[in-house]
């Protein structure tokens, strides 16, 4: 079984320096085997913004992937950049970190992938671009491995992208997105009986609050159940929320009730 600590929407340049230490000492404590950033890790694309994202990536207990945001493509005001060179600073500040990273071992794959369109100002998109990429990286996985995919916007927000169904038809057992800033965990239906989880994360530890307080969500996986934790700030800690259980019977996830296991409060 896999723990996934999934954290969306950093914004550094705005965040909170006592919600971010709580965030890395709560992380400490989960003992994650891999950490996923869906996107916005700065508010304005800045270097020193940037220089901080890779602090608090390097102080992250397991290793890091990350996919980039709106907010982290070259402002509009930077037209020339915008649209020649718009993840310019993304790969210059967090070196290693592909704009659409790929982790894969027997019992896990997760494929990051880029959602972020320079000519748009907040929407994106995903194209099919992403589903070859996301084929050619599946093919000849085990069918016993645990298949995330996350990106920054929510794809049936993803104006002119493709929806959650394109997702689902290609095996997808969870996709994990932010931008919104709103906790959102629930079953998406396709075609042919398959499903998958859809796990959306509020502003993990940036002072742009919107309708819930900081938080990131927890998954625990296998092939076959799945239990995802939101984890929330109380002003001192963070402290599980509420929970979500799942479990996969023939390509189809559906929820259960709760079991006797469940994340440490």
């Amino acid at each position: 079984m896999r723990t996934v600590a999934h954290l969306s929407d950093l914004h550094f340049g705005r965040t909170d320096a006592k919600v971010v230490a709580a965030l890395l000492h709560d992380l400490q404590h989960q003992r994650p085997d891999l950490v996923i950033v869906s996107g916005d890790l700065t508010q304005r694309a800045r270097s020193h913004q940037f220089a901080e994202a890779r602090a608090f990536l390097s102080h992250c207990p397991a290793p890091a992937l990350v996919v980039p945001g709106n907010h982290d493509l070259e402002p509009l005001y930077r037209p020339w950049k915008r649209i020649f060179r718009p993840r310019a600073k993304f790969h210059k500040h967090l070196p290693g970190h592909d704009s659409m990273p790929v982790w894969q071992d027997e019992s896990l794959v997760a494929v990051g992938l880029d959602s972020t369109r320079s000519l748009r100002w907040k929407s994106g998109a995903l194209k099919g671009a992403h589903l070859d990429h996301l084929e050619s990286t599946l093919d000849g996985a085990s069918s016993d491995a645990v298949k995330l995919v996350f990106l920054h916007h929510p794809p049936s927000t993803a104006s002119g992208g493709h929806p959650y169904e394109a997702l689902v038809e290609h095996g997808i057992d969870a996709v994990l997105t932010g931008h919104v800033h709103h906790a959102r965990v629930e079953l998406i239906n396709g075609q042919h009986g398959r499903s998958l989880v859809l796990v959306q994360a509020t502003t993990a530890c940036s002072t742009r609050l919107r309708e819930d307080s900081n938080g990131y969500c927890l998954l625990r996986l296998d092939c076959d159940h799945m239990e995802v934790a939101i984890r929330g700030w109380t002003g001192d800690v963070f402290h599980t929320v509420r929970h979500h259980w799942f479990e996969k019977r023939a390509a189809t996830w559906r929820t259960v009730p709760r079991p006797h296991h469940v994340f440490p409060a």
